[in-house]
């Protein structure tokens, strides 16, 4: 048997997967869900279609109104997104009061936290049995709690994987 290679400068057109298909196909929920959890695209100020137009967001700064509502639906304090975002709470606070868009590291964050959020509710398929997932010890992440690594896209990172491997059925 031959194995086809491709190139770029191949004059026949790349077919892509029905596995790569089934998964792009599949994230359409996830990115509604993140959407969703950001205010929708009223609050974002246009409509999310593909995961890629987060980074340009993310360029241009996020408004404070999408991080209300990202606030408001972790039930969140101050302190708590402040932390989350790796901002002091006077900051975000001043932030709020003059309604400044968050810089490009912090909104990077915001949307790192929504997209965090939304695998948690896939994956638990209750927003409050995921709430307190967050709280509890979980050694799989060091015996932390995974609310304690939310402020490192690296512990961000380490509860997605957790998630993953919980979604999957892997003992987490």
């Amino acid at each position: 048997m031959t194995e086809k290679k491709y190139s770029f400068d191949s004059n026949e057109p790349y077919q892509v997967s029905d596995v790569a298909f089934n998964y792009s196909t599949s994230n359409v929920s996830s990115l509604e869900l993140i959407t969703q959890i950001l205010g929708g695209a009223k609050a974002i100020g246009k409509k999310i279609n593909n995961f890629l137009e987060f980074l340009s967001l993310s360029e241009k700064g996020l408004s404070i109104a999408v991080l209300m509502n990202l606030q408001k639906r972790m039930r969140f304090t101050n302190r708590e997104m402040g932390k989350a975002l790796e901002i002091s709470e006077s900051t975000l606070q001043r932030r709020l009061r003059e309604g400044k868009r968050l810089d490009k590291k912090e909104s990077e964050s915001a949307i790192q936290l929504a997209s965090l959020w939304a695998k948690g509710i896939e994956v638990f398929e209750d927003e409050n049995d995921f709430r307190v997932w967050l709280e509890m010890n979980n050694t799989a992440l060091g015996n932390n709690k995974p609310i304690e690594l939310l402020h490192s896209p690296i512990g961000r990172e380490e509860i997605k994987e957790v998630l993953n491997r919980i979604e999957w059925g892997i003992y987490s």
